[in-house]
């Protein structure tokens, strides 16, 4: 055989050489592969390039050739972008476009680190040997680092989020400043990403799934859905069974929080923060938070109701209830989820001049 039709031959079956394969599977998947579409099974190869899309009531795991684990949601998407694990230039490029995720990092993330990224709707995440959590939404996307440590950027602005820590990165905005994230909620939304404890037995070393026999495969379909069932994405809202958690977190169903303006200015200069006062309650058994902040600037005084949703992570949204255009957002924070803290921005149009006063401010509080 000639040289040159040896080394065609050896390109093309690097160029479609596998760099996984999926280990399990509940539900559903299918693959995209430039014109075809691949039904996904335990134990199908995953080619550089591929676009895996999970159904309703579905989970995935994957495996990369560098140990890499990446386990997908119900209705989740995600590409494999670039993979290449070898001991000179090792890199590993995945996008994940909707839905929920987990990633734990393999002997790329170790060795070469800046080679490692993984890019969502509204931000890229670098890692530094890492265990990361997200959910990814078209105009939002909230991401937790559960080991180790990474790195969320989005409109060039980045945030170091540390394990135990989670960000939220909104649609061409920079992301939040990295907080704590509560125990109990982290330890529930690991499990959630978790597909080992079902039917489907998987460790990081296996090959094939042992529940894809013919004689058990009904009942491990039925039972694997009622499990999916249980699986829901991250701070998607589902009301009392979140809000319960973070109810016995804080110890109370509606508590308040009363704090100040920390920096905040309007067109006629800055807010007075040591005469503001800003108090908010929250009823975590309908997801309810409402209050008033109360500050004053070199002209006038302002008295602004608000009224919003608080959710499952902690964070929470609110609108002006009393006549100012805007509102803003928050998130709970601390051991007992002690704190409040958040930023705003209202609009009030002068009815003579028609002119705008713009609102912007930051508040801190704490639970009383």
């Amino acid at each position: 055989m000639k040289p040159l039709l040896i080394l065609l031959i050896l390109s093309a079956n690097l160029l479609y050489a596998s760099v996984g394969e999926i280990t399990a599977l509940r539900g559903k998947a299918d693959i995209t592969r430039g014109e075809k579409h691949i039904k996904g099974n335990v134990g199908t190869k995953l080619e550089e390039g591929d676009e895996i899309i999970t159904a309703a009531k579905s989970k995935l795991q994957m495996m990369f050739n560098d140990k890499t684990v990446i386990s997908l949601g119900q209705k989740s998407s995600f590409k494999i972008d670039e993979y290449l694990f070898d001991k000179k230039s090792p890199s590993a490029k995945f996008s994940v476009g909707s839905g929920f995720f987990k990633s734990i990092t393999g002997k790329i993330g170790k060795i070469a680190p800046k080679k490692f990224k993984i890019k969502t709707a509204n931000a890229t995440i670098g890692v530094r040997g890492t265990t990361i959590i997200g959910e990814v939404a078209t105009k939002r996307d909230i991401i937790a680092c559960s080991a180790g440590q990474i790195v969320v950027s989005s409109a060039g602005s980045s945030v170091v989020v540390n394990a135990g820590e989670r960000t939220i990165v909104e649609e061409t905005k920079s992301p939040r400043q990295s907080q704590k994230v509560n125990a109990i909620l982290l330890k529930q939304l690991d499990k959630k990403s978790d597909p080992t404890n079902s039917d489907i037995a998987i460790s990081e070393t296996s090959d094939v799934s042992q529940a894809t026999t013919k004689s058990s495969q009904k009942e491990a379909e039925k039972k694997a859905e009622k499990e999916a069932e249980k699986f829901e994405p991250w701070n998607e809202d589902k009301g009392t069974h979140s809000l319960e958690d973070i109810q016995k977190i804080v110890g109370e169903q509606k508590p308040t929080y009363e704090g100040k303006v920390v920096e905040g200015v309007t067109n006629y200069g800055a807010i007075d923060k040591d005469s503001s006062n800003v108090k908010l309650g929250f009823d975590l058994g309908s997801g309810n938070v409402d209050g008033t902040m109360k500050f004053q600037d070199n002209v006038q005084n302002y008295d602004i109701g608000v009224a919003g949703k608080v959710k499952g992570d902690g964070s929470f949204d609110f609108n002006s209830n009393n006549g100012y255009d805007g509102g803003g957002q928050g998130d709970l924070s601390g051991d007992q989820l002690q704190n409040a803290n958040g930023s705003f921005g209202f609009k009030e149009t002068d009815i003579i001049s028609n002119e705008v006063n713009n609102i912007d401010g930051k508040f801190e509080t704490t639970k009383k």
